[in-house]
């Protein structure tokens, strides 16, 4: 998994080489096609211009879980540990150098249309809106399959169909053992950049519409500075960045300034509305192809001879033709340019003069945009480092209020377990305190019924008693009223008995002094 030194030749000189081949071929030809009638450099194979007109929707690309299930990836790691960040590293490098600069192309994926940039080597980002951001693909020249997709959660890194590395959404490289575990995703991705790169090659590419570019820059140059910060907190990716830091400015150089260049364009053509014709796109000529920089993966090194051989031969056939035509024109020419030398000395001086003016002025514009991307880019990230802090803040709060509620609701539930079991006590205390004064009063109650009962028994006795009593009276007085009646009986007896046997007496005796009966008249 060692990184490869990279070899790539100057844009620069590439430039230069064009510019001088059109100022000895003053009328372009079939044979001179490096470049156009006003010297500028032909765009790469694939890019188009942008569209004019109002924005058009951008629909979202599937989530992985509605992505189709795919064959599963092996997953392997790295030989060495300290080059598990190549795959992230290397496309932040091709994220970086693109900057600000608009898509190269777009194509039709159904209800999706995918945002494509190919570097003057041919490293490929893909972009697809989905919720939450975007989700990028990256290649390697040449190749069909990723060496990175990175959503908004995780990113993957593969080496061919080998998944040998997984990133949190911080860039925190996951340990190992942790890869099983995304490897249905991962494999989701894969299946889903490799049918992106077969597509790319047989939709037709058009234009991005400049009005959706200008609308989504904003967010994608916010997400290439939250790459940055992520970065930054990170301290394997860190050292390896710094590691490789200066080889990686030297390789993308030429391919930053011609995208801070394309990003100006846009910039300026964006100051008027849209309303000029859109720039065309410029890009230097690839250079002789490379191997895969991670030394493996499905790149076949004699496809790349061979491509590098047929590009040397197409480039030996227009040295030749120009050369043929300098020679066939080389009369005319020298006594052009004798007749003319003053002419053209003196053109070619105002032309300098106005190219540094305009150099001048394309700095200066050149350095208030970056000026002006470097303040969107800290402001973003500042207002990113806000949402994220006020999201944790939110979160947070969230957490304390959901504790607070599950507090309130224990504290809730408590006090109606507390009030059920009081009540339930309480009942069971009235419920005792009723049945005690039910039993207290049925007591009572028989109780009184028994005196009741005692006192009617009692005055029944009695009522007997008098009776009794009274009776016994009754038959005393009637006793004693009938011996007072056999005793009057028998004294009036005795008494008419006295008086009979006194009148008997009276008769039967003769008188005294010899006078006879005395009657009494």
């Amino acid at each position: 998994m060692s990184r490869p030194f990279f070899r790539r030749a100057s844009l620069m000189a590439a430039t230069a080489m064009g510019l001088s081949l059109a100022a000895c071929n003053q009328s372009p030809t079939a044979g001179n096609q490096s470049a156009d009638a006003n010297g500028a450099l032909p765009a790469l194979p694939g890019a188009v211009p942008l569209q004019q007109g109002a924005a058009t929707p951008i629909n979202p690309a599937p989530a992985v879980t509605a992505l189709p299930a795919a064959a599963p990836v092996k997953v392997a790691s790295v030989a060495q540990p300290s080059q598990a960040y190549a795959y992230l590293d290397r496309a932040d490098g091709v994220f970086n150098a693109i900057g600000d600069a608009p898509p190269d192309y777009a194509y039709d994926d159904g209800d999706v249309s995918p945002w494509a940039w190919q570097t003057g080597d041919g490293d490929v980002q893909y972009a697809e809106p989905v919720d939450g951001g975007y989700r990028y693909y990256y290649y390697e020249p040449g190749a069909d399959t990723p060496y990175l997709v990175r959503g908004p959660d995780y990113s993957y890194g593969y080496s061919g169909d080998r998944l040998v590395a997984v990133y949190d959404d911080r860039g925190a490289l996951l340990p190992p053992g942790a890869y099983g575990g995304r490897a249905d995703y991962a494999s989701r991705y894969y299946a889903r950049a490799v049918y992106l790169n077969r597509l790319s090659r047989e939709r037709e590419h058009r234009g991005v519409v400049a009005a959706n570019w200008a609308a989504r820059r904003a967010d994608i140059s916010a997400a290439r500075a939250q790459w940055a910060e992520d970065r930054a907190q990170q301290a394997e990716w860190r050292a390896y960045h710094q590691q490789h830091d200066a080889q990686e400015r030297q390789h993308w150089a030429d391919e930053r300034q011609q995208r801070q260049a394309e990003a100006q364009r846009f910039a300026r053509w964006q100051q008027v509305g849209f309303h000029r014709p859109p720039p065309q796109p410029i890009a230097a000529p690839a250079p002789a192809p490379r191997r895969g920089w991670f030394g493996g993966g499905d790149h076949d090194g004699r496809r790349q001879q061979q491509i590098a051989q047929q590009q040397r031969q197409q480039q030996m056939s227009q040295q030749q033709r120009a050369q043929q035509q300098q020679r066939q024109q080389a009369l005319a020419q020298q006594q052009a340019r004798q007749a003319a030398q003053h002419q053209a000395a003196a053109q070619q001086q105002m032309q300098m003069q106005r190219d540094t003016a305009q150099h001048a002025h394309d700095q200066r514009q050149q350095l208030q945009v970056q000026q002006h991307q470097r303040a969107e880019a800290q402001q973003q990230a500042r207002q990113a480092q806000q949402q994220r802090a006020q999201k944790a803040a939110q979160q947070q709060a969230g957490r304390r209020q959901a504790q607070a509620q599950a507090d309130q609701r224990q504290q809730e539930q408590r006090a109606r377990q507390q009030a059920h079991a009081k009540v339930t006590q309480q009942a069971h205390a009235e419920a005792r305190q009723q049945a005690q004064a039910e039993a207290r009063q049925r007591q009572s109650e028989a109780q009184a019924q028994a005196r009741q009962q005692q006192a009617q028994q009692a005055h029944v006795q009695a009522a007997q008693q008098r009776a009794q009593v009274q009776q016994q009276a009754r038959a005393q007085m009637g006793q004693q009223h009938a011996q007072a009646q056999q005793q009057a009986q028998q004294a009036r007896a005795q008494v008419m008995q006295q008086r009979a046997q006194m009148e008997h007496q009276a008769h039967s005796a003769p008188p005294r002094g010899g006078e006879g009966p005395r009657h009494h008249e």
